[in-house]
């Protein structure tokens, strides 16, 4: 009976190593800005989608503990020490989940859940995700404990799903990127010579016209010149092209009104100063 057990124990080893192998799913920290009990509940409901999906999750702030004694860290920290938290935790990518709760009224609350996918390899972001605001009515003479149990069965559902739409993410894109790098580029802009309106108009075309944006970040302006980073899955070939267009629709005209140099992931806009004075008039019937 030991022996029948002892190869089952085998075979069950190899049959599950081949599996993980072909299957080349990522291993996967999960962290948390805090770990209330609510914050328990959101990464043990997220973490069960992505295992029913083969991915392999761990607790990530309990490696956080090994490297720092605080309890509370910045999403920035784990960020910045994710090469040494991918070294003790033997992951990949990290996830890292912010809970918000904004209290409209006394008898409504509005909640929702963030996520931001990294490689821990590379410190590189390839994503991030946000489930739906969920309004939350709370009924008549409803107490704070009342109140936080409706909050607390609200927060796992929308975790639930979360969980299922970052695992549909992560199964889609690791059919077009291997080892899921690059998933999402991060492109550096700097403008020189525009006016504000014009700034604003095209980041707003960027963010909500653009296919495959991810976010914006990072903006900084000083007197004519503006820079920010944008994260986007679409190649910087078409960016460039869009680019053209967009200012072009803005009465820009590449070449004459401004040049547009690209880099790498860098791209350079600079629009030519417009010289509008045509002097003055003058003494015409002595000079003409």
């Amino acid at each position: 009976m030991m022996f029948i057990k002892i190869i089952f124990n085998i075979i069950t080893i190899l049959v599950s190593s081949n599996l993980f192998a072909f299957d080349q799913k990522p291993a996967i920290s999960v962290f948390t800005l805090d770990e209330n009990k609510i914050y328990q509940s959101i990464k043990v409901s997220f973490s069960s989608q992505l295992n029913q999906n083969g991915f392999i999750t761990k607790n990530g702030n309990l490696f956080l503990k090994k490297i720092s004694n605080s309890r509370f860290k910045s999403s920035q920290y784990i960020i910045d020490n994710s090469d040494a938290l991918s070294q003790i935790s033997d992951t990949e990518l990290l996830i890292i989940l912010r809970f918000k709760n904004q209290l409209i009224n006394e008898t409504t609350s509005k909640i929702f859940i963030n996520s931001e996918i990294y490689n821990s390899k590379t410190q590189s972001f390839i994503s991030s995700w946000s489930t739906p605001r969920k309004l939350i009515n709370f009924p008549n003479n409803c107490d704070q404990i009342c109140k936080n149990v409706l909050i607390s069965k609200s927060t796992i559902l929308l975790a639930d799903q979360l969980g299922k739409s970052i695992s549909g993410i992560l199964n889609l894109k690791s059919t077009e990127v291997k080892n899921y790098k690059n998933l999402t580029k991060t492109y550096n802009f700097k403008l020189y010579n525009f006016r504000p309106r014009d700034i604003i108009h095209l980041t707003d075309i960027m963010i909500n016209e653009f296919p495959g944006f991810i976010k914006l970040s990072n903006e900084q302006t000083y007197a004519r010149q503006a820079s920010w980073n944008y994260y986007s899955t679409s190649n910087s070939s078409k960016i460039k092209k869009w680019l053209i267009i967009t200012l072009s629709e803005m009465n820009f005209q590449l070449d004459e009104d401004y040049e547009l140099l690209k880099s790498d992931n860098n791209f350079f806009i600079k629009k030519f100063p417009v010289f509008n004075s045509i002097g003055s008039k003058g003494n015409t019937s002595k000079f003409n």
